[in-house]
């Protein structure tokens, strides 16, 4: 069963934040290959939400490493994946929020 996957507005910002970087200090290829790197990633989440494990004490949220810098987390809601944000594995665990 493929599910429906659904962007909330922190994980637009933060991909979109990501890509802005990538553009910064890298190039073209670079960014086509976080680029394909998320839709793989996504499509693998869409197919088995359960796929990878869950977080911490938010055990109705799962992580999902992208690359090495960054992780996707997400939340299974019945029928839908709701992708909550691109966390830089750089930035202190506390500050983030879910």
């Amino acid at each position: 069963m493929i599910h429906i996957v659904e962007w909330m507005p922190e994980a637009e910002i933060t991909f979109n934040e990501n890509i802005e970087y990538l553009a910064k200090k890298w190039n073209l290829e670079v960014i086509i290959s976080f680029l394909d790197r998320v839709d793989e990633v996504i499509n693998h989440i869409g197919e088995n939400p359960f796929l990878y494990p869950s977080y911490k004490e938010y055990k109705d949220v799962r992580k999902c490493p992208v690359t090495k810098q960054i992780t996707l987390f997400y939340r299974i809601k019945e029928t839908q994946i709701h992708l909550l944000t691109f966390w830089n594995n750089f930035q202190h665990p506390d500050r983030l929020k879910l």
